[in-house]
């Protein structure tokens, strides 16, 4: 055998043991540095919309136009139990351009309409699966979801907020994650259905309540979690709000204190009504066109046919998606109310609400007009509008109890860098993360259910990442030297004091920007490459090792 050979054969056997040993551990480390919820497909329906007001501003004061009782009365009722998750009917299958023909005949007869025919394009849409960040503003939602005793409360209040605490089950939905914490929060709103919703019984004799928004509300977010709305908590509540609607289409409260419906909770009604039965009244659906103002947009009041119109982007947004699953994506007045919101857009994807004093885009607003452009399939807007979203979620520079949170506006992110503690603040992100984060999962009303969705959701992981450095000396031995330290720009310990004392401007941040949040572990793939051209390199020079001294 030649001299060389026999020296090749060491080289190669100490080649191969570097490459097992760079190699394996690289591969293990990478294998623990993306830890993405997983989620299976589905197909139902979801809503994260503010049914009880014209807008979906969040306030630091109840907003709620049905009146908050100081004794809040529950049924009596055990909470439903939810083991069938299986998506309820929402029509007869028929196609867009055969449905809606259906439905102009129906509007004109007042008959049931066929409801929820999706177009094809929907199943191709922006966010076909939840996102990392919809599943991270999940986890947001189920850990203060849990704090709270499984339900919101009006801000700076101990009062119940049913539509929130609704708000926040769909978003979990929407996200595919939390499932323990919806069904947590389902249960106490089936126990406290007519604190929510408004006491009709004998507990109430000379004023009998029933608020039209909250209950088609409730009804979604029943059918969402695969609940039956007809036996919930001890009610059957679709009876209850097909009991509300008037001889002229409208869907109204039944209270002493007045009728507080609007447009954003007709389109409740409708959806809920066309979810759990597959139709709805064909005059309701037509008392909810004849809201369609000449500038395509819907107005937040309800109104007579002709009267004062003003558009509000909030209710086109909630009345666009009932338009989607009554008359189809490409049905004229769909197309019109779905352009008024895209000329509604901003340049970074926001949508700002119609209240004058705020004219700055919000995530409220922007997340139920993301949902209807995705039930409609527009995925540009719906994009644009997702990117605008993300950009405002709470990343590992803020404090721990603000991440993975959406803030209101970019006032409101900006404020939680110089004052993470301030409760208005959190009020805010509490009440705009829900709908928020159906948006940003790619969810409509139309389109998401609790089915799949994992038992538990992530929490943002900001624990120092571990970088290792090696330095060899002059006698041949090597030294390993560790830095560590948070994410740049991270707030490790989620101190209010500690989160205002580091700029993260200042440094790289791993997790710099707000759409790609940071996830713990190291940068490994250098060191599996090099493993991996070692352990390649000591096979090749084995095989040629052995040829060569079979052939000596």
């Amino acid at each position: 055998m030649h001299h060389t050979i026999r020296r090749a054969r060491p080289a190669a056997v100490l080649a191969l043991a570097v490459g097992a040993a760079l190699a394996a551990p690289g591969a293990a480390l990478a294998a623990g540095t993306s830890p993405a919820p997983t989620r299976t497909t589905t197909t139902a329906v979801t809503s994260t919309p503010s049914t009880t007001t014209p807008t979906t501003t969040p306030t630091t004061t109840p907003t709620s136009t049905t009146p908050v009782s100081t004794t809040p009365v529950t049924t009596g009722a055990a909470p439903t139990t939810r083991s069938d998750r299986a998506t309820a009917a929402a029509g007869t299958g028929t196609s867009p351009g055969t449905h809606e023909s259906t439905a102009s005949r129906a509007l004109a007869t007042g008959t049931q309409v066929p409801f929820a025919h999706l177009p094809a394009r929907q199943s191709a849409r922006v966010a076909a699966r939840p996102s990392v960040q919809a599943a991270y503003a999940g986890g947001f939602i189920a850990r203060t979801l849990a704090a709270r005793g499984d339900r919101y409360t009006y801000p700076g209040s101990t009062f119940f907020d049913g539509g929130n605490t609704i708000d926040a089950v769909l978003g979990l939905d929407g996200a595919g994650v939390g499932l323990d914490e919806a069904d947590a929060a389902t249960d106490y709103l089936a126990a406290h259905v007519n604190a929510y919703v408004g006491d009709p019984g004998a507990k109430n004799p000379s004023s009998p309540e029933t608020y039209a928004g909250p209950l088609g509300k409730l009804v979604l977010g029943v059918v969402a979690q695969g609940g039956d709305p007809t036996q919930f908590g001890g009610q059957d509540l679709v009876s209850r709000l097909q009991g509300l609607l008037g001889p002229d289409g409208r869907f109204s409260d039944k209270s002493a204190y007045g009728d507080y419906s609007n447009t954003i909770g007709q389109s409740l009604d409708l959806i809920a009504l066309g979810r759990a039965t597959g139709s709805v009244p064909g005059a309701a659906a037509q008392f909810l066109l004849d809201q369609q103002c000449a500038d395509d947009g819907f107005r937040g009041d309800l109104g007579p046919k002709g009267g004062a119109c003003a558009s509000d982007p909030d209710a086109t947004a909630f009345a666009t998606q009932v338009l989607v699953g009554l008359r189809g994506a490409d049905d004229a007045l769909t197309v019109k109310a779905l352009t008024y919101l895209s000329t509604h857009q901003r340049a970074d994807g926001g949508i700002g609400n119609a209240d004058p004093t705020a004219p700055a885009a919000n995530a409220n607003t922007t997340g139920v007009a993301a949902q209807a452009f995705a039930a409609a399939g527009w995925a540009a807007q719906q994009k644009r509008a997702q990117s605008f979203l993300a950009s405002l979620q709470f990343d590992c520079r803020f404090a721990a109890r603000l991440r993975g949170g959406i803030a209101f506006t970019a006032a409101d992110f900006s404020l939680a860098r110089t004052k993470p503690g301030d409760q208005g603040l959190l009020d805010r992100t509490l009440r705009a993360t829900p709908q928020a984060t159906l948006g940003l999962a790619g969810g409509s009303l139309l389109t998401v259910s609790a089915e799949g969705a994992a038992a538990t959701a992530p929490t943002l992981s900001c624990q120092p990442t571990t970088t290792t450095t090696t330095t060899t000396t002059t006698t041949a031995t090597t030294t390993a030297s560790s830095t560590s330290g948070q994410p740049a720009g991270s707030a490790g310990t989620g101190d209010a004091a500690s989160d205002q004392r580091s700029d993260p401007a200042s440094v790289p941040a791993a997790s710099a920007a707000p759409g790609s949040l940071a996830f713990t572990g190291a940068e490994v793939s250098g060191l599996v490459l090099l493993g991996t051209l070692l352990l390649l390199g000591g096979l090749v020079a084995t095989v040629l090792a052995r040829r060569k001294g079979a052939h000596a």
